[in-house]
């Protein structure tokens, strides 16, 4: 298991690579007339380690680094006086919190307030903040324990070939406390859910966000997508995670409307480099890596390394 300086690492530091990515595969943003340019929006998506395990506290063990260029990085995150960073210029939304970007949207047990963690939205959103002149809006889906394989299957994937996991359809009682009523299968659901939860965020902008002018509107410029760790426990799946996540990236869209949407993928890197041995691990990250091979993918989509900051 990873150590908490090094869940810390793994939460802050994807996003360092991560910015750099969308700076390469977004058109330069000037601050002129910023007012008047649309929200930027960015749909943050994945598991627990897009969800942020990492204790507020453990950032003071960023000051401690043995690389003196990530040690600096504290001085972005808290203030000399010990203030964590907020950013008006840069919005959350995650679960049924509604907020500016500041400490506290990680992994908790009441989605419907902030907690005590913080994920990669709270490095990647203060560098988004930096880079862009315009407001930007972070959306974050990100339930703990799920697979791209089932949970997160897209449409265009069809059935997994497992007649009773394709069979299953929630049940009543599940389907009234954890789906809105909604009784449908277990197959692609994560899927669906990540859909109508960006679909409904962007809806009610005005009504979550005060400050939004409506008559700016909002462009959906980006996902990253951080996952991986359940689709090596199912052969099937690993093996065939490439392929899923290519129509994952098609679908999505497609079904937000967002055709030009940039994609960075952040390849899974628990336990570090050393783990490429692990052949459930390599599946899973070659079939994260292969989408830079696709012609299709190249200058709006790529996956990026991060076990070294694991």
């Amino acid at each position: 298991m990873p150590s908490q300086n090094q869940s810390l690492q793994s939460q802050l530091l994807l996003a360092v690579p991560a910015l750099w990515v969308v700076a390469l595969l977004l058109p330069p943003v000037g601050t002129a007339a910023a007012a008047e340019k649309p929200l930027k929006v960015f749909v943050l998506a994945g598991q627990s380690n897009m969800d942020g395990q990492a204790d507020i506290r453990t950032l003071d063990f960023l000051g401690e680094d043995s690389d003196p260029t990530r040690a600096t990085l504290l001085g972005a995150f808290k203030s000399d006086a010990g203030d964590l960073m907020t950013r008006d210029d840069v919005w959350v939304a995650n679960a049924g919190v509604y907020d500016k970007l500041q400490p506290g949207f990680g992994g908790r047990r009441n989605y419907d307030k902030l907690g005590n963690k913080i994920g990669p939205e709270y490095a990647f959103g203060y560098y988004l903040g930096e880079a862009f002149g315009e407001q930007v809006l972070l959306i974050k889906y990100a339930p703990g324990g799920k697979s791209l394989h089932v949970d997160f299957r897209p449409p265009s994937a069809g059935k997994t070939g497992n007649d009773k996991i394709d069979a299953k359809v929630l049940t009543k009682e599940v389907a009234a406390k954890w789906n809105d009523g909604r009784e449908e299968p277990i197959v692609g659901l994560e899927y669906r859910k990540l859909v109508r939860y960006v679909r409904a965020t962007l809806s009610s902008l005005g009504e979550r966000f005060p400050m939004y002018d409506e008559s700016q509107g909002y462009e959906l410029a980006g996902l990253v997508w951080f996952q991986g760790f359940n689709d090596m426990f199912d052969v099937t799946g690993r093996q065939q995670y490439g392929q899923n996540l290519v129509h994952f990236i098609n679908d999505l869209r497609r079904d937000l409307n967002a055709p030009e949407m940039k994609v960075v993928v952040g390849v899974m890197g628990v336990n570090g480099p050393h783990n490429e041995e692990n052949p459930k691990q390599r599946d899973v990250r070659n079939g994260q890596r292969s989408i830079n091979q696709l012609t299709e993918m190249k200058g709006n989509a790529l996956a990026i390394e991060t076990a070294e900051f694991c």
